[in-house]
């Protein structure tokens, strides 16, 4: 097997040993074990089948799909506690895996600072503070997004109060 197929398997085992990553399996399968929550969490799985495979044909969403699904997470999470802990464990997973891809992208590319990375200008703050791991320390333990993030105005990210 190639040395770099090997050291990806590698880091995703790793990964899966994360405290993120047990919570976000552990999430998933209370929710399948709870058939109101359950029942729940499947419509809206399908609904965001549906945006993304729209988004893969099109490369487009609609702005009212996007806000439909979003409105319909943070629903779901304010009825159910279940739910609210996936999307909760489901945040910190992404966190993890935003934070690896950039390292991944960082040594690809060569590259030592966020200003070199080859990615939109308004994802290099959030580049940057991922890329100083006090910084990527504080934005993980963080319930609020990294500076630079702008949510659609009456948003909040799931697990901040209203």
């Amino acid at each position: 097997m190639l040395s770099y197929i090997e050291k990806a398997r590698e880091l995703g085992e790793a990964l899966a040993q994360t405290p993120e990553i047990k919570a976000l399996v552990a999430a998933e399968k209370a929710i399948m074990a709870d058939d109101p929550a359950r029942e729940m969490f499947m419509q809206y799985r399908e609904k965001e089948k549906s945006v993304v495979t729209a988004q893969m044909l099109t490369h487009v969403v609609p702005e009212k799909d996007a806000m439909a699904l979003l409105e319909m997470k943070a629903k779901l999470a304010s009825r159910n506690q279940l739910i609210k802990a996936y999307f909760q464990a489901l945040q910190k997973y992404e966190r993890i895996m935003a934070m690896v891809n950039l390292m991944i992208t960082t040594a690809v590319s060569g590259t030592s600072s966020a200003e070199e990375l080859p990615i939109p200008d308004e994802l290099k703050n959030i580049a940057s503070q991922l890329m100083d791991p006090k910084q990527a320390a504080k934005i993980m333990q963080s319930s609020k997004p990294p500076e630079g993030i702008k949510l659609p105005p009456g948003m909040k990210p799931p697990g901040m109060p209203k």
